[in-house]
C-alpha cells in the first residue's frame, strides 16, 4: 500500500487498470518495406524519382508539376518558385506534368512524413494515412498551457520533464484487486485559478506513459488521463479518476473511462463546475502560503 503526494489543491485519486484484450486483435493494413530484398537499390531510385528537390518531401499527390526537361516539384513548393530548382529552366505559363511520375506514386511505398524525426516506416499511399495518424513519431502540442511547442510523440517525455512541463510520479499497487494501481496527489492552493496552472502529472503503467491533465472549459473544470500514444492504445486501459477533499471526504465526484490519446478528441474525463471545486478545494488563509 502507498501514496504519491504531489503540490496540487485538491485530492485526485487516479486508478489505472489493464483492460482483458485477450480476444481482440488490433491491426493495421501496413505494407512495411524489407530492405532486405534484392531489388531495394530499384526501390530507392524509384522512391528518388517522385521525391521534391525542394523540400525533400515524396511527392503523393497527382498530377506532378516538372519543368520542361522532366524534374519533378512538389504542388506546394511549384507554387512558390518560377525556375526549375534542378535545371533553372523557367516554367512556362502551362503548367507541365509528369506522367511517368503520376504512374509510380501509387505503385512503390512512400516514407512516413515523420520520418526526419526517427520513424523508418515505408508504406503505399493507402496505408500511409493510418499509420501517421498513430505514428510513435507524430508532433503532438506539449499538453502544459504555458508551453506552445509541438514535440515528437517520442520525444514527449523527455520534453516535459527535461523543460518542466510536467511532474514525474511512480504509480504504486493501492489496491488488492490484480493489475490495479493508483496514485494520489495532495496539496493546497488558494482559489481554483491557480488550481488551472499546475503542471500536468506523468506517470508509468505496464510501459505506457500517462499523463492527468486539467482544463478549463467556460464554467466547467475537466480532469482526464491521456496516454502517450494511439486511442488504440488508450482503449486497452480503464482509468478511474476521483477528487475529494480531506476535510470533507464525503464530498466526491468520480468518473471511469478509457484512457485517452494524448492528441486526439477527449471521449472520457471527470467535469467538475468550477463552484462545486471550489468546496473541494482545501484552501488555506493567505498567510499560511
Amino acid at each position: 500500500m502507498g501514496e504519491l503526494k504531489t503540490n496540487y489543491g485538491e485530492n485526485v485519486e487516479c486508478k489505472c487498470a489493464k483492460v482483458n484484450m485477450s480476444n481482440v486483435e488490433i491491426g493495421a493494413d501496413e505494407c512495411e518495406v524489407n530492405d532486405d530484398r534484392p531489388n531495394k537499390d530499384l526501390l530507392k531510385h524509384l522512391q528518388s524519382l517522385v521525391e521534391c528537390p525542394v523540400c525533400l518531401g515524396s511527392i503523393r499527390t497527382v498530377p506532378v508539376s516538372c519543368c520542361p526537361s522532366g524534374h519533378v516539384i512538389c504542388s506546394d513548393c511549384r507554387s512558390q518558385l518560377v525556375s526549375c530548382p534542378v535545371c533553372r529552366t523557367v516554367y512556362p505559363s502551362m503548367q507541365l506534368v509528369s506522367h511517368l511520375a503520376a504512374g509510380i506514386i501509387d505503385k512503390i511505398p512512400h516514407p512516413c512524413q515523420f520520418k526526419a524525426y526517427g520513424c523508418s516506416q515505408s508504406l503505399l499511399l493507402s496505408s500511409l494515412p493510418a499509420h501517421e495518424t498513430s505514428c510513435s513519431y507524430r508532433l503532438v502540442s506539449c499538453p502544459n498551457i504555458l508551453c506552445n511547442l509541438k514535440i515528437s510523440l517520442a520525444g514527449l517525455y523527455r520534453h516535459m520533464i527535461v523543460n518542466g512541463c510536467a511532474s514525474q510520479h511512480d504509480l504504486k499497487v493501492t489496491s488488492s484487486l490484480p493489475s490495479v494501481s493508483t496514485v494520489l496527489m495532495t496539496g493546497r492552493v488558494k482559489n481554483v485559478d491557480e488550481l488551472l496552472y499546475k503542471i500536468p502529472l506523468v506517470f508509468s503503467y505496464e510501459g505506457n506513459m500517462f499523463l492527468i491533465i486539467k482544463k478549463q472549459s467556460a464554467d466547467m473544470i475537466q480532469f482526464s488521463a491521456s496516454i502517450l500514444g494511439s486511442p488504440e492504445q488508450g482503449r486497452q486501459f480503464m482509468v478511474s479518476i476521483a477528487v475529494f477533499s480531506e476535510r470533507m471526504p464525503c464530498h466526491v465526484v468520480e468518473y471511469k473511462g478509457f484512457a485517452n490519446s494524448v492528441d486526439g478528441p477527449v471521449w472520457c474525463a471527470l467535469t467538475v463546475h468550477k463552484d462545486h471545486m471550489g468546496e473541494l478545494l482545501d484552501q488555506v488563509e493567505e498567510n499560511q502560503c
